[in-house]
């Protein structure tokens, strides 16, 4: 049987885990995360292919906002279809 003080202590500690987590996931939106890797398949030490892989994980509004400081950025996916126009 559990008593009253530890079911609130454990309540308390899951909101703290919530709230690290979401403000982790704010951070992570609002400045964006690069996630790279590569990726080699081989048979008897040839190379049949290799993959250079990279997620970009960061919210549409930063995306558009770091787009505008560069000339060569396509970000036409990013905007509303609305305001194509």
């Amino acid at each position: 049987m559990t008593s009253e003080p530890q079911e609130i202590a454990l309540e308390a500690e899951l909101e703290d885990r919530q709230l690290v987590l979401g403000d982790l996931l704010n951070r992570v939106l609002d400045k964006g995360v690069v996630i790279s890797g590569d990726v080699m398949i081989s048979i008897a030490d040839i190379d049949l292919l290799s993959v250079e892989l990279k997620l970009v994980l960061t919210s549409v509004q930063t995306a558009l906002e770091h787009s505008q400081s560069r000339q060569d950025a396509d970000v036409s996916l990013l905007r509303a279809r609305s305001a194509k126009g």
